[in-house]
């Protein structure tokens, strides 16, 4: 197989960077805007801040998730670290594949569920049990998510060996 060069593999590890950096700062700022909906004194005031909930998640999470798995599968395919030669890539694989599945499945579909109870219902969407139950889950989620982010980059800085 093929490997990249130097250059290329800096090009490539730089993306791949930027890619990470989006998809946690997206994260971040989706779990704090949700926030702002503790101050809201209209439902369109609602409906916006979960609009731009959804269009941060579709518009800039989404796409640096997607670039940042892919640059990695170039990363795996292309240079000497492989796929499964070491745990810590492993653990790296398996994490941004489960959270872009569980973000697929469970996050999206939450965050679409408040823009659209929010949109029908306004400020009364706050006292809405669903509408509840959907925020506080998609916080949980953020949450975890963001975090598991986190300990990946420390797991990848690191590379933990097994003993």
């Amino acid at each position: 197989m093929k490997q990249l060069s130097g250059s290329q593999r800096k090009w490539l590890k730089s993306v791949h960077l930027i890619a990470v950096g989006v998809w946690i700062t997206t994260g971040l700022i989706m779990f704090l805007v949700q926030f702002m909906s503790d101050d809201v004194k209209s439902g369109d005031q609602l409906y916006l801040i979960n609009k731009v909930i959804h269009f941060i998640d579709m518009k800039i999470l989404v796409p640096s998730a997607i670039l940042c798995l892919s640059t990695g599968w170039i990363y795996s395919q292309f240079t000497k670290w492989g796929y499964f030669k070491h745990g810590w890539l492993i653990f790296k694989w398996t994490i941004t594949l489960l959270i872009i599945i569980l973000g697929t499945i469970y996050s999206e579909p939450w965050i679409a569920k408040l823009v659209s109870i929010s949109g029908e219902q306004g400020i009364s969407a706050l006292s809405n049990e669903d509408y509840q139950w959907y925020h506080k889950s998609q916080n949980i989620m953020g949450v975890c998510m963001t975090g598991t982010l986190i300990l990946t980059i420390f797991i990848s800085v690191f590379k933990p060996k097994k003993k």
